[in-house]
């Protein structure tokens, strides 16, 4: 162990997910890394402290602490959010129901009695959705004042219901908040210990998505600015003296002030680590074009990313009918997880997830007291997963309990446990090919252009089967998968995001507007990182613009290619607006004028941590023979198990075969062979 010394040297990402807290620290001094994996803690604050002590390092010696976590998400899944009430237009309180009336399409498609899950289980229950009278016209005009007594009067009927958190959401609010923040006042003086929102964390359009925006965040508001004050008090209690940053769900991270004000903006903020890392190995490995699979405990999420860009969305759907208006690095997620519970769909087929078992119990073979399959039970039975390797050695699987747990579970379908073993992983891998195609082939990408990055704990075990459904040739390993995301965490810049909806036409007589308006953002982005205290050296500002035809009703996203706006610049951008529009949906309209929605600014500030591989361990790499029941070949073989950590660059291995290292394990199918690179990444190819 490297002496800790008296200056802050450690760089720290730690990323919290479902079941594991995974954890990297790379000391800036003497690039060391260290990396680790604790259970998940309900009080995720003591997680990170568990967290640090699994990589010995003393909270004072370090310098940042990069983190993403799940406060939020958890409680808006588990519906454990704040009492929340919903202040809207009198005659639009049911915004949140009515939703653009989108039906998704699975097992409950024809099913007369589903109900959308905000009204099965509702964020704001529809009492405390108040009308309030005000109307502000579409142009920004006042139709109608604010009705201010009627603020008070709902805001001490919420109060008296014992409301914790309210958001003010007016139609065409965008144009002009004065009614919103004039509300929000109202309520602070009528319930001051509530937590408040309004269309000030992201004025666009798009009345349902903005609506649903602002009452998310109104409702885990409280116990995401809880949690960040709960572990600023932690680490100060413990002399931490460096950086907290937070990661956003832009792709970048943010200030514990900044990440104050729009807890809804971190839902996703561990899976957006990982598109993060994906993005820097891209273009250091020179492989731009990626399908990101990371496998964690409850969920697995995926990501196109095509020539080693951010993807990014302004639209994110949690659940049908909840979809929000953000800024968004473009993940989607599938409930098969390493954790995820086998057991009946709605039609008593096999199903992995979307229930999982979690941290605590966890699996059955956890020995924590789980008593259901789950997908990590199968890859034990496999023999995928070995018993004495499992998290570097330090936790022993119990076989038996896994074998008991899955023979339970298969007298439904009078399947053995090891049939359901190798039912359940087929499952899982055809579930998480289906969801990568919906961000790839759906969007007429052609998924022979890309390699398939496995990572989280669970990715490698299942990706060269999920590359052979998709028709993938290359599989790409990153070292140390398990903590992927927590390293993609340590390298990710600064980016804060505003927005503002004006509703124009992109033409010569606009420009100065547009351009007024990217460098009002500018200027406000500037003053608010300086008086964080934020070093702004390196500062830069990414530009982009909404836009759609004349007489459309749904707008696109469009970065700009120019630093300034200018009437002899804006016929380039409509050309670009016009190809984009080609790529995107095959077809443009040159002859419709375009319609400029809302301008986008996000400041960056590079964040330069490129951590090295670390060197191959000495000694054999093959570990041994061990039995393995390869799914789909229905015969059970000895194949070779190989330490990831001492195959040297060049070495070879040929599948069928295991590759183990400390947090996780890959498997290398018939036909496939790996090898280490010069990076120490695991390329797994076809072989011959």
């Amino acid at each position: 162990m490297t002496e800790q010394r008296s200056s802050a040297d450690w760089l720290v990402g730690i990323d919290v997910g479902g079941t594991f807290t995974d954890v990297v620290g790379l000391n800036r001094d003497t690039a060391e890394i260290r990396d680790g994996k604790v259970l998940s803690t309900p009080e995720q604050e003591k997680g990170v402290l568990q967290a640090l002590a699994a990589i010995d390092v003393d909270v004072p010696g370090v310098a940042e602490i990069v983190h993403g976590h799940t406060v939020g998400i958890n409680a808006l899944l588990s519906r454990a959010g704040a009492r929340t009430g919903l202040l809207a237009t009198r005659g639009h309180r049911d915004l949140l129901d009515i939703g653009r009336m989108h039906r998704e399409f699975g097992d409950r498609f024809y099913d007369p009695t589903w109900l959308r899950p905000h009204q099965e289980r509702p964020v704001v229950e529809r009492h405390n959705r108040l009308g309030i009278p005000e109307r502000i016209a579409y142009d920004g005009t006042e139709l109608l004042a604010l009705d201010e007594d009627a603020v008070r009067e709902a805001a001490r009927a919420l109060a008296a219901r014992g409301v914790e958190a309210v958001g003010v959401c007016f139609l065409n609010s965008y144009r002009d908040r004065g009614h919103e923040r004039r509300a929000a006042e109202i309520l602070a003086e009528e319930i001051p210990h509530a937590y408040v929102q309004t269309s000030d964390l992201y004025p666009v359009t798009k009345e349902h998505e903005r609506t649903t925006t602002v009452a998310l965040d109104a409702y885990v508001g409280p116990a995401v600015v809880g949690y960040l004050r709960r572990l600023t008090v932690a680490l100060a209690e413990r002399a931490f003296g460096g950086t907290l940053w937070i990661m956003m769900t832009n792709g970048g991270v943010a200030t514990v002030a900044d990440a104050g004000r729009a807890p809804v903006f971190q839902l996703v903020s561990g899976p957006v680590g990982g598109v993060t890392g994906s993005i820097r190995l891209a273009r250091d490995a020179g492989r731009g074009n990626l399908l990101t699979m990371d496998v964690g405990g409850t969920s697995t999420d995926v990501a196109a990313i095509v020539d080693a860009r951010t993807p990014l969305t302004d639209l994110w759907t949690l659940e049908t009918g909840l979809t929000l208006t953000m800024p968004l690095v473009d993940v989607e997620s599938v409930g098969s997880g390493a954790g995820s519970i086998i057991g009946p769909n709605a039609l008593g087929r096999i199903a992995v997830g979307p229930a999982s078992a979690g941290s605590n119990p966890g699996p059955a073979c956890y020995g924590r007291g789980g008593t259901e399959a789950t997908l990590t039970d199968a890859c034990l039975v496999l023999g995928v997963l070995q018993p004495d390797l499992f998290a570097g050695g330090r936790i022993t699987l119990d076989v038996d309990a896994a074998r008991a747990a899955l023979a339970r579970a298969g007298e439904r379908w009078n399947l053995s446990a090891e049939d359901l073993a190798e039912a359940a992983y087929r499952v899982a891998c055809e579930d998480i090919a289906a969801k990568i195609r919906t961000i790839s082939v759906y969007r007429g990408l052609d998924v022979r252009d890309f390699a398939l990055l496995p990572f989280g704990s669970a990715g490698p075990m299942l990706a060269d089967r999920v590359a052979r459904i998709l028709g993938v040739g290359t599989v790409v390993v990153p070292t140390t998968p398990g903590q992927f995301s927590a390293l993609g965490l340590l390298q990710s810049d600064l980016r804060t995001t505003r927005a503002q909806s004006l509703m124009i036409p992109l033409s010569p007589d606009n420009a100065a507007v547009m351009e007024d308006g990217f460098a009002a953002m500018e200027r406000a982005l500037t003053e608010e990182l300086t008086a964080q205290g934020v070093d702004i050296q390196g500062l830069t500002f990414d530009r982009a613009l909404f836009g759609m035809y004349r007489g459309q009703t749904w707008d696109n996203r469009l970065p700009l290619r120019r630093d300034r706006v200018t009437a002899e610049g804006v016929a380039e951008i409509v050309a670009d607006f016009h190809a984009f529009y080609q790529e995107s949906y095959g077809f443009s309209a040159a002859e419709i004028p375009v319609v400029v929605s809302t301008l986008e600014v996000t400041a960056v500030i590079p964040r330069p941590h490129k951590v090295p591989p670390s060197a191959a361990e000495d000694g054999e790499s093959l570990l041994g023979h061990r039995d393995l029941r390869i799914p789909g070949a229905g015969d059970t073989v000895r194949v070779p198990v190989h330490v990831r950590e001492r195959l040297q660059p060049g070495e070879v291995v040929t599948g069928p075969a295991i590759v183990s290292e400390k947090f996780a394990t890959t498997v290398v199918l018939p036909g496939r062979r790996a090898r280490i690179d010069d990076d120490r990444l695991l390329i797994i190819e076809n072989h011959g």
